[in-house]
């Protein structure tokens, strides 16, 4: 009896053991994964050489990203997202791209809201505040992020400094929320009124309700925010150096009111725009006016869903960014030594974040690569419930690595999170920083589950209604839209590069086609399209869409979250860009 009851202990312990085994090994894993990539990330701290390549941050930003992707639900999952966003904050102090800021504080705010209990939560909203206030100049949302540690965290160690913070700029305090009773009495306030006297009631409702640009000394983007559709006109004021009058730009939007924030002057000083400026000529009229230092050429023209007005400002002088060379020559002896000697340092299929070393006969010097879609917009989901979002994240970052080991070239990628960026904003990316070619990577969708195929498109008129249901996808709008946007574009033509960019979309049509042909069967040539795109409008580069399979079918769903497929499609993309810059010799051949 004795020994029988041994022998059952015996069992239970082991039956025991056996559940616990897989829990342990799980935190040993989750712990290991974690302590390598903070290693990593403690020697990229430590070294100044690392810091300049943006690869470098990359790779430990994805060391995080992995463990929080497996451990999620683990102390280590939680530690882990909130270096994602220490890691991609440290990447902003070096590149000074605002985008990485909006990604580092993005990452922030959904670790703390994903991990209340976790004790890096409030120093995740900290950081996020401090961005937002110093990097970003959004002292109101920093405002906001101070007052939710306050009051979410009040035992926790970042409370006092949020609440200095909070003081410090206590001006930029949103208006208390109205009770109900003052929402009635407002109501009725309004209903008393003429309505000449309420600008944003006179124009039915719709109003002016943001500004918002990306800039530097070459090239500014302005878009204009408007709750419904309006008409509106351009104006240009030649500048009057004997009456001290600079040049401007002034949009007056009819049928439109001006929300209450905007009437304070937003101030850039970015050696072109000096400031934007909203005011009220008419009761039912807005005036944007847009002071300039000086202007080479613009653009104006009307974006859909929602429906906003795109200001693009080209300078007088060349961007900054395009530049690095000649400043490094202009530099002192002792510093230009010293970036010669960080250059010398490069690590191997790398190069640097900030001052990319080129050869002086290469002239394609920076690619932007756009992950199509992103945060809110999901993109196409296919049968098995992939997104659009996540293949193309994966895809682009494939394709950075790719470019930046078969041509060396500077490689940004205009989102690497999950994260949502108007189509707006990432072509101003590319002019922002002087991007010689623009890549927008899409995953195809069809009604019909049997479509597949590669197909790759450029700027320009669709000439069939299956282009035009491809760009209104993309676009997020409807074919009456589309038609409408095809007007546009005839202002947007001349300076669109339409026959570079038709000359990359074949060579990247083929080159994918035929890589891909090689280890897969049945990859369908779908060929080269043309379509008014509004993520391609308004790129001063050869700018092309690539549709790298069909989502929706189920073979290509698969293929697409295959990553062995994903490198395939990255490394024939690369190939195909690199035959380009060969053949329009913007690269040596060797």
């Amino acid at each position: 009896m004795k020994n029988s009851v041994n022998r059952m202990i015996a069992c239970i312990f082991v039956a025991v053991c056996l559940v616990a085994s897989p829990a342990i090994a799980s935190a040993e894993n989750a712990d290991q994964a974690y302590r390598k990539a903070r290693d990593n990330y403690h020697a990229l701290q430590n070294s100044s050489r690392k810091q300049m390549y943006r690869e470098q941050w990359e790779r430990v930003y994805s060391q995080f990203e992995s463990v929080h992707e497996r451990f999620p639900k683990s102390k280590r999952g939680a530690d882990a997202l909130y270096m994602c966003g220490k890691t991609t904050a440290g990447l902003y102090t070096i590149s000074r791209i605002k985008l990485d800021a909006e990604r580092a504080v993005a990452l922030f705010e959904q670790m703390a809201g994903t991990y209340p209990d976790s004790s890096l939560a409030d120093d995740a909203l900290l950081q996020a505040g401090e961005l937002l206030e110093n990097a970003l100049d959004n002292k109101q949302r920093a405002y906001i992020i101070y007052d939710r540690l306050v009051k979410n965290f009040p035992s926790g160690d970042m409370v006092n400094k949020a609440r200095a913070r909070l003081t410090a700029i206590a001006g930029y305090a949103p208006p208390p929320e109205m009770t109900a009773v003052e929402k009635v009495a407002r109501k009725a306030d309004r209903s008393s009124v003429s309505p000449s006297a309420t600008p944003a009631d006179a124009a039915g409702g719709g109003s002016l309700t943001a500004v918002r640009y990306w800039s530097n000394p070459g090239y500014t983007r302005i878009v204009l925010d408007v709750s419904n559709e309006a008409r509106f006109s351009t104006h240009y004021l030649v500048p009057d150096p004997k009456e001290g009058n600079h040049p401007r730009i002034y949009i007056d939007i009819e049928n439109t009111g001006l929300d209450e924030r905007l009437r304070e002057p937003t101030i850039v000083d970015d050696g072109l725009l000096r400031q934007i400026r909203t005011g009220l000529p008419q009761s039912d009229k807005v005036r944007v006016v847009l002071d300039l230092d000086s202007i080479g050429d613009y653009k104006v023209f009307p974006l859909n869903d929602p429906w906003r007005i795109v200001i693009d400002i080209a300078g007088d002088k060349v961007p900054e960014l395009k530049n690095r060379e000649a400043e490094i020559t202009a530099l002192p002896d002792s510093a230009g030594d010293a970036i010669a000697r960080v250059l010398k340092d490069t690590p191997k299929g790398q190069q640097p974040l900030h001052i990319p070393k080129v050869a002086a006969s290469t002239s394609l010097r920076r690619i932007v690569v756009d992950a199509g879609h992103g945060g809110k917009d999901p993109g196409a989901v296919g049968p098995n419930g992939i997104l659009e979002k996540d293949v193309t994240l994966k895809l682009a970052r494939a394709l950075s690595a790719e470019l930046t080991r078969q041509i060396g070239c500077e490689v940004i990628l205009t989102r690497n999170g999950d994260v949502y960026l108007p189509l707006e904003e990432r072509t101003a990316i590319a002019n922002k920083v002087g991007a010689d070619l623009f890549v927008s990577l899409h995953a195809n969708a069809n009604h019909n589950r049997k479509a597949y195929g590669t197909e790759t498109y450029y700027l320009n008129f669709s000439k069939n209604d299956k282009a035009a249901a491809v760009a209104a996808r993309e676009n997020g709008t409807s074919l009456k839209q589309v038609s409408d946007l095809e007007l546009i574009l005839f202002d947007l033509m001349a300076n669109a590069k339409i026959n570079e960019s038709s000359r990359l979309a074949t060579e990247i049509q083929e080159g994918l086609v035929q890589g891909l042909s090689k280890k897969y069967k049945d990859i369908r040539d779908l060929g080269v399209r043309q379509g008014p795109f509004y993520v391609l409008l308004g790129a001063t580069m050869p700018s092309v869409l690539v549709e790298t399979a069909f989502i929706s079918h189920p073979r290509e769903e698969k293929r697409l979250t295959n990553s062995a497929f994903q490198k395939s499609a990255a490394e024939s993309i690369a190939r195909a860009i690199k035959n380009y810059a060969v053949n329009n010799k913007l690269i040596a051949a060797n």
